[in-house]
């Protein structure tokens, strides 16, 4: 099953396992889709909330039926704020690419109990994701993360 609906009016950027927060830009285009997938028994609702920022940076949040986001992506020419889109996890990328030489230019992967972010690119070409495996709605696969 598959609904598609605009989201109107409160910007949607979030932080990573926290409720919609603001980048303080703003977004060119905004919508969501709300999506439900068997799994078993049980189905699998989010919501993907879609923003392109100034930038041309697209970012993508994905929230649970409780408006609470678990997972985030970005892809675009320039990196997103971070440190808002992953909230307190922004500490875990911070400290794993402390251990790294060279980490800004590469690309950076962890994967912890509570988080997995991937995080990579160059100058106009920057991609990742981050999600928290212990807020993932049932049946939620994780491949479809964009």
């Amino acid at each position: 099953m598959l609904v598609l609906s605009l989201l109107q009016g409160a910007l949607a950027y979030a932080a990573l396992g926290s409720s919609p927060s603001n980048f303080g830009t703003t977004p060119v285009r905004q919508g969501a889709r709300s999506l439900a997938a068997a799994a078993g028994d049980s189905a699998a609702v989010y919501t993907v909330s879609q923003s392109t920022l100034d930038s041309g940076t697209v970012v993508r949040e994905y929230m649970n039926a409780d408006g609470v986001v678990f997972a985030v992506s970005w892809n675009g020419p320039a990196l997103p704020d971070l440190r808002t889109l992953l909230g307190d996890k922004f500490a875990v990328l911070t400290a794993t690419a402390a251990k790294r030489p060279k980490a800004g230019h590469s690309q950076l992967a962890v994967e912890q109990q509570d988080v997995v972010i991937v995080s990579g690119g160059h100058m106009r070409a920057y991609a990742g994701h981050a999600w928290m495996p212990g807020a993932l709605p049932a049946g939620f696969d994780t491949s479809v993360i964009e």
